[in-house]
This record gives C-alpha cells, structure tokens and sequence, in this order.
C-alpha cells in the first residue's frame, strides 16, 4: 500500500553509530519483494549475523550472515568528533531474495493463520550477539534533526532492536480491488442537517476475495475527517453483521437483529465525518426498507450482502480493514456513493484519521493501528489484547480443563466466550501449547505491543483511549424466552490492563464513594506470547488507579446506566505530555456501556478533530442519538 522511498530518503545520508539503516524498521513493505538489510559498524570486516522469528514457532531462525566493509568512511559531527564507519549490506541469498513466507505469518499451525497481515522481523548482531539498534521513520526524522549535535546524540532516538516490516495486504498477495458501489441514496438528515450519501460496496482483498461495506459522508464540502469504526461480533448472532432499516422517511432506525450500524454511518456523516466500516469476511451487510408512504415511490435500497471467507477472529479481518482504510484515506477519488450514476466522492483530510472498535472490533483496532494503520488517535472499547490470557479465562469458567479437541459447551455463555477467542469450531481447535501459541499470539496485540511494536516514535504523543468496564459478568436478553440471562464477560478488565501497562497508560477507575479500584488483575504466566504450561492458571498482576467522579449517580445503580456518566476531559491536569489513558467504568460490563462512555469519548474526539463525533454504536438506537 505505500512505500519507503520518501522515508528512506530522509536517511540517505545519515551516518549512525553500530546500526540498521534501511530499512526503517516498522514501515510497510512487500512480502513478494525481496528484502535487503543494510547499515554501520565501528569497525571494518566484522561479522554480522541475521536472524528472523519464525512466525510458525517464535522461535529465532539464522537466515545468513555479512562482513562489514574493510575500508570505512570517516565523518565528522557537529562537535569536531570524527568517527569512521564500515558499512555492511545483506540481502536474503534464496529465491530471488523473497522470504519465506513462514517469517511473514504463521503458515503450518492451522488454514486460517495462512491469511493474516504479514508482520517480518529480523535482528542483525554482531559478534557480541547484542542486536545492532534501529530506527522507525518517526526516530529517523527525529536523529536526522539532531544530527547538528553528534552522531552519537543521533543514535540515541534508536526506537528499537529489530527490523519490523508490515505487509499490510496480507502475505503474498497486491494491493486491494477498487471501490464498486453496489447501492445507496441521498438523504436529507432531520434537526436541519446538511444532506448525506451512503452506499453499501464491496472491494476485493487478497487477489479477489470480495468484502462488503459501508460507507456514508457529507454530499458537499469538506475535506472532512475521516473515521473507521471495527464493530464487535463475529456475524454468528452476537451482535455482528453490518445492519440497518431504511424507513418511509428515507431515514433510519433500530434494525431488530443487531446493532444499528447505518444509523451510526449516516449520524457521524451529517456532522462532518467521512464514515466507514466494513463487513469483514465471513460477515454480511444487512439493509431492510420500510414502505415508503407513496406507494408508487420504488422501494429504498435493500438487501443481504455476504463478504467472501470465514470468519477468523482478528486475522484476515485486519485485511479487511486496512484495504478499507487505504480507500478511503489514499483512493477516496476512486469511491462514488449514493444511487446508481450518482458521483459524490468523499472529499477527505487524510491527517485527521480517527479508528476506533468494540470487542472483536477492539482487537482488530489494535492490530491495525500496530500494522501501520495512518491514524491521527484511536479508541478502544471493551477490546481483546492477549488469545493467551482469554483461553485462561475461559478454563476459569469452565470447568474441568477441557482436553483437545473440547467436550460440548455446557452453556452458550461459555461458549461464546471460547468461541470468541482462538477456540474456532471448524476452523481452530488447538490450544496455546509449543506448536500453537502462535495462532493466540497473532490475535493479541499484548504479544506484538510487549515487542516494541506500539512504543515506537509515532504513538508517544498520539492520543489513545481505552474504555472498559469492571463488570465480569455479562447480563443480555434471550430473545428466544424473554429473559435475562448471565455469563462471564469475554473481555474481561485483565485484557485491558495488559496494554495499559505495555504503552504507559494513566489508568482512571470511575466508581461510587466506598467502591474500591481493583489492585491486582489475572495474567497469563510467563513472558508474552509464551507457550502455556501444562495445567495452565492465570497469575497475578498488578495496576495502579487514579479514583475520579466517585459521586457520579450513572455508574452506582446496578447493571444499568440510568444517567449519562460525567465527561473526563483529557490530558488530565499536570498531565500534558500523557496521551494515553485506560479509563475503567463501575458496573460496566460489555454490553452496556454506551451510556457510560459517551461524554468521555466525544470530548476525546472533539479535542484531538474539532469535529463533534456522531453515535459511538454502543447505544440502543443511533438514530435517535
């Protein structure tokens, strides 16, 4: 989707100490392309040995090796220092260069791991077996403005041991198909909203696959900012799907099976916003038309769209989203929305890209953003980081430990929550033991953000919000009998506190007067993305809160929020340089927080865009937001 050479031109000429020069290291790149390492030693005819993680096992793979220049070229820096430097350069000696693609993506655990974005990594050391440091374009940029220092000052903005490459098109395969629209309109909104279009569409991933989405903006004006939202679910009936109803008005309103998805498009579209989300494989676009009054008015579009694949639980779908992405932020000239013949092309600020997701949604987020994704800030609600930590959590609530392949579900609570993290029934069934971990570790974003990959220069001022509850038990509606029924939250608080933790968060706990913050939350044993020991158990780790709103009425009365929480206007005071913050609701549980978050996100989003934002999806009924 991009390349490197406007970032590599910014170190061209940029002699550092002992270190990786090219590429920039978590920067997009082309598994089908060779790959060439290349940078400086202190000293000529030494050794350099690279190594690459073999996505199958994590284990380190020695791909080769170098021998830095005998003759070197002398430097001097801004302080009269004069260093002299041996470059080295290795490309990988098989098939024309290409990697392999078990060092882009897991690809002999199981079928659905062979999809996923490719993510490279490759260490270059020396004798001393110490990785030789590297730079993301953002530390580049940084080193090369220091540079009228010394070299040595240069070398400091070093954000890493590892050279990171991202295949943001999924391993092996080119750069999404265009934008087809399939069918819109042109709305008027009420309350005096300018008009706005949507379309249902679809665009074709991995050399063809064909994915379904929504997309709504303004008719006129701009350029707007743009934000797409990674809803939850898995289109099994958990609240997946895209879905939505077209009424007499030529509005919208709440569709009975799922959340309101067109009516959260058209709100953020008539307050400025290019919306978009798609359907990611496996899922559907749902779009139902009311009667329009005037019977001879033809009938509002409507009907049942597929996306091509299987569901894979926050692999393939990233796919999905960062093709969308590039859409709408790089190709946004090539999108026509609204009726048949209809031209209205978003007119779009690609430095204002705001994503956010929920649940399933969440963990796609992070991953996305981890992969590359052009976001100015980001959210997180309700989202999962560690497939670790959540088959853990679901032993905890089901008992005995079920052995492979598992026994039946003794009730559906259970089993979504197995379901919903790497136990897949007919795609995945392995556990996180030496030979499947990998398949866990590639839904986590814990196991790439403990790597290095979200403490890099760009994310340490970028705003990011994480929302969650402390509820670990969820309470829905069994359409089938009327009644409530309970089961254990699939994501709950533990999942969150782990990134917190990994980026630098300020973690807020907002609960009534006496309620205490947790102190200490499960973790999976071991370091990050470790197979599991035999008879595995969660431990115990810390976290920290900052108590805030403890007399705030919304979040003491039960499982429901009966008034809109307080907002929390953020950086808090004496925190101007804090970006990052997890912001943990009393009561809140994972399907009823919209309420309860909608105040804090709003005022996130207004202060990092100046755009007021539209429904955050979790409400009842975004049409009436």
């Amino acid at each position: 989707m991009r390349n490197l050479r406007t970032a590599m031109l910014v170190v061209a000429s940029l002699p550092l100490l002992s270190c990786v020069t090219s590429p920039l290291s978590r920067s997009p790149a082309d598994s089908r392309q060779p790959v060439t390492l290349s940078g400086f030693l202190l000293a000529g005819g030494k050794p350099v040995t690279i190594q690459a993680v073999n996505q199958n096992t994590g284990s380190l793979d020695t791909l080769g090796s170098t021998v830095s220049s005998a003759s070197g070229m002398s430097q001097t820096d801004a302080t009269n220092t004069t260093y002299t430097l041996y470059p080295w350069t290795w490309t990988y000696p098989k098939s024309g260069g290409v990697l392999p693609a078990k060092y882009w993506s897991p690809q002999s655990i199981v079928a659905d791991l062979q999809t996923a974005q490719g993510h490279a990594e490759l260490f270059a050391t020396t004798t001393d077996n110490l990785p030789l440091i590297t730079f993301s374009p953002g530390a580049a940029q940084a080193a090369t403005q220091a540079m009228g220092g010394s070299l040595e000052t240069g070398s400091k903005f070093s954000d890493g041991q590892s050279v990171v490459l991202f295949d943001q098109n999924g391993v092996g395969f080119g750069q999404e198909g265009p934008w087809t629209n399939v069918q819109g309109m042109t709305v008027t909104p009420p309350s005096g909203f300018p008009s706005v279009t949507w379309s249902v569409g679809s665009y074709t991933v991995q050399g063809g696959m064909k994915i379904y989405a929504l997309i709504c903006a303004p008719t006129t004006g701009g350029p707007y900012p743009v934000v797409v939202y990674n809803h939850g679910g898995t289109g099994a009936g958990d609240g997946g799907n895209i879905n939505g109803v077209i009424t007499a008005t030529g509005w919208t309103s709440q569709p009975a099976n799922g959340p309101d998805s067109l009516g959260q498009c058209l709100d953020w579209a008539k307050r400025g916003w290019v919306f978009a989300t798609s359907a990611y494989r496996g899922e559907n676009v749902n779009i139902a038309s009311s009667p329009p009054t005037n019977p001879a008015t033809p009938s509002y579009p409507s009907g049942t769209w597929p996306s091509g694949g299987n569901v894979e639980f926050c692999m393939g779908e990233v796919t999905d989203v960062m093709a969308l992405t590039d859409l709408v932020v790089n190709r946004a000239s090539t999108i026509r929305l609204g009726a048949a013949g209809q031209t209205v092309s978003p007119n779009v600020n690609k430095n204002k890209f705001f994503m956010y997701g929920y649940s399933h949604g969440g963990c796609i987020t992070w991953r996305a953003v981890e992969q590359g994704a052009p976001v100015t800030a980001f959210s997180v609600v309700e989202g999962f980081t560690d497939l670790r930590l959540t088959y853990l959590e679901a032993l905890a609530n089901w008992p005995p430990p079920p052995p492979p392949p598992p026994p039946p579900l003794p009730t559906p609570q259970v089993g979504a929550a197995i379901a919903s993290g790497a136990y897949q029934f007919g795609v995945s069934t392995y556990q996180p033991d030496a030979a499947g971990v990998m398949g866990y570790n590639w839904r986590s974003a814990h196991y790439f953000a403990s790597r290095g990959d979200l403490g890099i220069q760009r994310f340490k001022s970028m705003p990011i919000l994480i929302l969650h509850g402390d509820n670990e038990i969820d309470v829905a509606l069994n359409p089938s009998t009327n009644m409530l029924v309970s089961g254990p939250n699939p994501t709950p608080l533990a999942q969150p506190a782990l990134i917190s933790k990994d980026i630098g968060a300020t973690n807020i706990f907002v609960g009534p007067t006496g309620v205490a913050a947790p102190t200490s939350e499960p973790c999976a044993p071991g370091v990050p993305g470790a197979p599991l020991p035999a008879s595995p158990a969660a431990v115990s780790c810390p976290i920290n809160f900052i108590l805030m709103d403890t007399n705030d009425a919304c979040v003491a009365n039960g499982l429901a929020f009966p008034t809109q929480c307080a907002p929390i206007a953020l950086p808090l005071p004496g925190q101007a340089q804090q970006q990052h913050y997890l912001i943990v609701y009393h009561n809140m549980n994972h399907i009823n927080g919209g309420l309860a978050i909608k105040a804090t996100f709003g005022n996130f989003i207004e202060k990092n865009f100046g755009t007021q934002p539209g429904c955050d999806g979790l409400v009842v009924n975004c049409a009436n937001d």
